[in-house]
């Protein structure tokens, strides 16, 4: 009878170990209960800085180099790529409408003077959000780029609520293979290229997490300066370190970079565990247009980044893996920076599809919806000279550019993509002017 009764608790003290050892706080890792997590995705949400679609992607029209990508092909292959997804013409006010849900009026971020345009701590940012609406399900980092507070303010990222940062805070590195990393609030100098160093800082952190994560991945590629990535990431190797040369004839050193980072982006993925892989989603973005220095065609002479036209603020989104059913498709919904935030916290399961400004496009990735948004919304302010501040706004059909210096622009978008006729310069059609009147209106009501 004595052994039966020592058999009987000794099954009750690992039933109850096993119990805690899954659903319990622990305090260093806050693990959440383990059934709760397993229905949860990982997310991977991957910027790349400077990418616009005269360098990468199909795009209707456009006749240009291409980089060579076939990660990203592949991710679009099986996946969806949507081409009227809008950003802010340049880094700082994209991160930050990323980042909070919200539009640059809003939080104030509309530029990139670091005296005027930076997050307040009263924001609240995404990963601090899948915190706090999750139950603490979510292992979050953010390797990379971070640029929307002061490059001084070395504990930022970490202040404003994500787990783990690595990488560094102000607009650029100043050298591929020499530049300062942040973490913790502390520098280190750095001499391993950034773009491989990104990568290996992230299989080394996803290895490390027992629950659902989410990796925010911002690479400073293929933003300047440019340079030779290692011949061992890129297909053309007679490409030279000079730089004299390479300020001679940037474009293939831009578009080299490119490939470097998506031959990255393939070591990553191929880091991920079966399991993990397909629990994962992939989510691949341009934060703004090409740089003028490498723009190509239709994009030239201030169409391109730091400008309200296409070239600046219509760049590349691709999603797939977990839960994405439409495979290899295009979508030409309407989708605004904003709508990432809503649309990361609900692949997440906190039950939020629609935040601040922003709407969730996660319907979008099982069954096509025409007119998913009737709007976009984009616009930037305080540069230095600001004769491009403004805004601008769209509806299925029709586009405004409305500069701070009071001149207009108004396109038939869906006929003059690459906004070569003003419609303003004659009079309107009585759709047109209907058109310029809904967007007013809408403007008018933000």
């Amino acid at each position: 009878m004595k052994k039966e009764v020592v058999i009987m608790i000794f099954f009750m003290i690992v039933l109850f170990v096993s119990c805690k050892k899954n659903s319990s706080i622990d305090p260093n890792n806050n693990y959440s209960d383990s059934i709760n997590n397993n229905s949860r995705p990982n997310i991977i949400f991957i910027i790349a800085d400077d990418l616009g679609w005269d360098a990468f992607g199909n795009y209707p029209n456009i006749t240009s180099t291409k980089a060579i990508t076939p990660t990203l092909d592949s991710l679009a292959r099986n996946g969806i790529t949507f081409t009227n997804y809008w950003v802010t013409p340049l880094c700082t006010p994209t991160r930050a409408a990323l980042l909070t849900g919200r539009y640059a009026f809003r939080t104030g971020v509309g530029g990139i003077n670091p005296a005027l345009d930076y997050l307040h701590s009263t924001e609240t940012i995404i990963h601090k959000y899948l915190t706090d609406h999750t139950g603490n399900a979510y292992a979050t980092a953010l390797i990379g780029k971070w640029h929307v507070t002061g490059p001084t303010d070395l504990s930022a990222p970490e202040n404003f609520g994500i787990q783990y940062f690595l990488g560094y805070t102000g607009g650029e590195v100043s050298d591929y293979y020499n530049w300062t990393q942040v973490s913790g609030g502390a520098q280190q100098n750095i001499t391993t290229y950034a773009t491989t160093y990104f990568v290996n800082k992230s299989i080394d952190w996803i290895q490390q997490q027992i629950k659902p994560f989410f990796l925010w991945l911002a690479f400073n590629a293929p933003h300047m300066p440019f340079h030779r990535p290692p011949l061992n990431l890129i297909s053309d190797q007679s490409l030279v370190s000079d730089t004299a040369v390479i300020n001679l004839n940037p474009l293939p050193y831009y578009l080299a970079a490119i490939e470097a980072m998506d031959k990255e982006i393939a070591r990553l993925i191929a880091s991920l565990t079966p399991e993990q892989k397909s629990n994962t989603i992939f989510v691949f973005m341009g934060d703004n247009g090409t740089p003028t220095q490498v723009a190509q065609r239709p994009f030239l002479l201030g169409r391109a980044k730091g400008y309200l036209y296409q070239g600046g603020i219509n760049t590349p989104l691709i999603i797939a893996g977990k839960n994405v059913a439409r495979v290899g498709q295009t979508d030409t919904s309407l989708v605004n920076t904003t709508d990432m935030f809503s649309t990361i916290a609900d692949m997440a399961g906190t039950g939020v599809s629609v935040y601040e400004d922003g709407k969730s496009i996660k319907p979008l990735l099982s069954s096509s919806q025409a007119n998913f948004n009737n709007y976009v919304y984009t616009e930037q302010f305080d540069n230095i000279p600001g004769n491009a501040d403004g805004y601008a706004i769209r509806n299925v059909s029709y586009k405004l550019i409305h500069l701070d210096n009071g001149t207009e622009y108004f396109y038939h978008i869906t006929t003059d993509p690459f906004e070569r006729t003003n419609l303003l310069l004659n009079a309107l059609s009585a759709e047109a002017d209907q058109n310029l009147s809904q967007l007013r209106l809408y403007k008018s009501q933000l």
